[in-house]
């Protein structure tokens, strides 16, 4: 089994933090803030996971500049793994083009929903109440077995 990092932003409500923490229960699997990361040696890594709430239709902005800093001392394969108020809105798989054209071989991607109340969303108690709930970080725990057990 491989073993994996993920870098992840979880700013307002905590829903990324959620996934990754139950992606990385029982997984060989070892989490990062995006902030925390920078300094970190990841070539003891086979893949590596990108994981951030969506901003404006994308991933936190520091991942972006993570990554712009960062993406030659990573490790080559990755997959990508956002939450976000509509739920299924393909933002992990723009974020995996994004990767790719970066030079990563892309394993995957999950979305989910999650709790949002960014901007005008408050003003009626948000998008994504409840979310995301235990099916979501049950499918989130069956992707990254799925990842983990990919031959690269």
């Amino acid at each position: 089994m491989k073993k994996a990092a993920i870098i992840y932003a979880s700013v307002h409500h905590g829903n990324t933090k959620k996934v990754v923490t139950a992606m990385a229960q029982d997984m060989p699997v070892t989490l990062f803030k995006v902030e925390q990361a920078q300094n970190i040696d990841f070539s003891e890594y086979d893949c590596i996971g990108f994981a951030s709430g969506i901003y404006a239709g994308r991933f936190h902005k520091s991942i972006y500049a993570f990554l712009k800093q960062h993406r030659t001392e990573l490790p080559k394969y990755a997959f990508a793994v956002c939450t976000s108020g509509v739920g299924k809105g393909r933002y992990a798989k723009k974020f995996a083009g994004y990767l790719q054209a970066n030079g990563f071989t892309v394993l995957g991607e999950f979305e989910c929903k999650g709790f949002d109340t960014f901007g005008p969303f408050k003003l009626f108690g948000g998008l994504g109440k409840g979310h995301p709930d235990d099916k979501e970080l049950a499918d989130g725990v069956a992707f990254i077995q799925k990842i983990m057990l990919t031959s690269i």
